[in-house]
């Protein structure tokens, strides 16, 4: 149960720190030395030289092994919440705890066997607000020659220091409030019960002592902080809220809290964790992903970009006709696919180079961006001189229209094909295909058909269309 810290017999006023102590300690011992016996305790009791220390002051008399309260100081009934005024220390075994009486006994009869002081520290049992008492035990001499005790108690440790200094110590701001209801306002306003320094410093507080103040009188940034709603909220609620606050604090940059509001008996208590590196974090990451996700868009786009035209590049062609074929067999829309291929382009190569057979293949792209306007449509480079265009819901009617948008842009930039018959002009072929769901199981099946229409129609003499019909096989062509 109680464990005693320290018992001193000796040089006392050299061993403790409590000015009283050593005080009334050297004085035991110049009236010892005046007296050559135990003081007199009519001239150094309580009514006499002790005076002064009355309130924290116990006079016990020895009585059968026990010893009888003769007074009780009234600091020492404000701890206790007890009055031990004339009754025995025995008594307050039920009270006090076994241990403890037991303890106090064989102090005071050592003290009254060797005839001089005892200073003791212990635990506090019954005090609330003391965790650690400092007493000090004088032996006096009575009228008659008996012995009496005089016992001098004080908190050394008191626990409502000691939380302040733990809430002081902690990295979260507490700030704990009661309701007050101002009279002649008739607003409610909060009274401060408990403040730790790090809510105190949130709040702009220039005083040390602030329970018992008005939160606005002790916090001067209280009406900016914005905590009045969150608090009556709390008044009325079971549990608590836990929600992140942005607070400015001193002349710095804002910082981020996780504020609990929550209802204390019949009042309320915010507490305050800074969070602003973990804000900053999450920032910064959010940021960094924000990054990576562009970069891998970025990435993704030069992966499924032709390098040469800026289309859509094979693999790309592949991912979104599979999913374009998908689409439409499960809408049951149409879908047409058509093929096309520059025509004489070995023959267009090698008459004017690569470096102008690479522009030649950059000019059609162009024309086939510029014809093929919906935003689902793609247009992308198969291989070569050869492009497909993918057109979602769109009829074989409807593709062979924009073959022909096609072919009439072309013309009109009349680019120049020394290697191609008759006017001498670059043309291309044609192949189109519409999506057949019991045909086409699958999108390779669809670019086959497409692929061997286009060979039809390079087949039947080039510079024109060819739709797909049964039978035909694709391939082998230039």
């Amino acid at each position: 149960m109680a464990v005693w810290h320290k018992e001193v017999w000796n040089s006392i006023d050299t061993s403790v720190d409590n000015a009283d102590i050593v005080a009334l300690y050297r004085r035991w011992l110049a009236e010892r030395g005046q007296s050559g016996g135990l003081p007199d305790a009519q001239s150094f009791g309580v009514q006499g030289a002790l005076a002064a220390w009355a309130p924290r002051l116990a006079v016990l008399d020895p009585v059968d092994g026990d010893f009888t309260y003769r007074h009780f100081g009234s600091e020492l009934r404000d701890y206790t919440r007890a009055d031990m005024t004339g009754r025995r220390l025995s008594e307050g075994d039920d009270y006090y705890g076994s241990e403890f009486a037991a303890f106090c006994r064989d102090s005071y009869r050592r003290v009254l066997e060797r005839g001089q002081p005892l200073y003791t520290v212990h635990f506090s049992c019954r005090a609330d607000w003391v965790f650690t008492w400092e007493r000090l035990a004088i032996p006096l001499r009575e009228p008659g020659g008996a012995a009496s005790l005089v016992v001098y108690n004080q908190p050394s440790e008191r626990r409502e220091r000691m939380l302040q200094e733990v809430l002081n110590t902690a990295s979260d701001a507490i700030l704990a409030l009661q309701p007050l209801r101002l009279s002649d306002t008739g607003t409610q306003d909060w009274m401060v019960t408990v403040v730790n320094a790090q809510f105190a410093r949130l709040g702009g507080a220039t005083g040390d002592h602030l329970a018992g103040l008005s939160v606005r009188e002790a916090l001067p940034r209280w009406d900016a902080m914005g905590f009045e709603g969150f608090c009556n909220a709390a008044l009325q609620r079971e549990n608590g809220q836990q929600r992140d606050i942005e607070l400015q604090v001193d002349d710095g940059p804002p910082r981020w809290f996780s504020a609990y509001f929550g209802r204390l008996q019949d009042g309320c208590v915010i507490r305050l964790s800074d969070i602003t590196a973990v804000k900053q974090n999450e920032q910064t990451l959010r940021e960094s992903t924000l990054r990576l996700q562009s970069d891998n868009a970025q990435l993704r786009q030069l992966a499924w970009m032709d390098g040469l035209t800026g289309l859509s590049n094979r693999r790309a062609l592949d991912v979104i006709l599979e999913r374009e074929v998908a689409r439409a067999r499960r809408k049951k829309e149409p879908l047409t696919l058509v093929m096309c291929d520059i025509d004489h382009f070995k023959a267009f190569n090698d008459f004017y180079g690569h470096l102008i057979g690479d522009d030649c293949i950059r000019e059609v792209a162009h024309v086939l961006a510029e014809t093929t306007v919906r935003s689902s449509d793609l247009v992308a480079r198969y291989g070569g001189e050869e492009f497909v265009l993918v057109l979602p819901s769109t009829s074989i009617r409807g593709g062979l229209e924009v073959v022909q948008r096609t072919q009439a842009a072309l013309h009109a930039r009349a680019l120049p094909d020394a290697t191609s018959p008759g006017e001498k002009l670059l043309t291309l072929s044609f192949g189109v295909a519409e999506f057949d769901a019991e045909v086409d199981d699958s999108a390779t099946a669809l670019l086959e058909r497409a692929d061997a229409a286009l060979y039809s129609a390079k087949h039947l003499g080039r510079n024109r269309v060819a739709t797909y019909a049964e039978g035909m096989t694709g391939r082998a062509r230039r």
